[in-house]
């Protein structure tokens, strides 16, 4: 099977919150050049902390995305892979779970495996649930909308 990406459904009110705060802290030194007339050191001091921050919070906010091989599951966020093979998964659930998750959006499946859980947010839903079926033909349709192993 061809591997398959999906990448993270983005709420607006946080896309708003992550891209907005990032323009923020890379115009902070121009802010302090034009209107506070600060000294070189104090504009490179504040750009020290202020330019890594947003580009971290952008390299994440643009960097999730879900893939799915022959056999795993890998998550990637940001700078960091989670790989769950695909035979381990017990069930995908829907959820509005507000946990830390690698999610830009509220609209959220858990996916319990052995070992442990992890939240997402797949844009296209139903197609991460019927790529997953087509590799996993023992998770079956339950009635909350989710997939359970049989």
């Amino acid at each position: 099977m061809i591997n398959t990406v999906f990448a993270s459904k983005i709420d607006f009110w946080l896309g708003f919150i992550i891209l907005g705060s990032s323009l923020l802290l890379i115009l902070l030194p121009l802010w302090e050049l034009l209107y506070n007339n600060s000294s070189i050191e104090r504009i490179m001091f504040i750009s020290l902390f202020t330019i890594p921050s947003a580009l971290l919070m952008l390299l994440i906010f643009f960097n999730i995305k879900y893939s799915l091989s022959d056999d795993k599951l890998l998550v990637k966020n940001g700078f960091f892979t989670q790989s769950i093979f695909l035979k381990d998964i017990a069930y995908i659930t829907p959820t509005n779970s507000r946990a830390s998750a690698p999610a830009l959006s509220l609209d959220r499946i858990e996916i319990g495996y052995k070992g442990g859980s992890i939240v997402i947010s797949p844009k296209d839903k139903a197609g991460f649930y019927h790529a997953i079926q087509d590799r996993v033909p023992s998770l079956k349709t339950d009635n909350d909308g989710g997939l359970i192993k049989n």
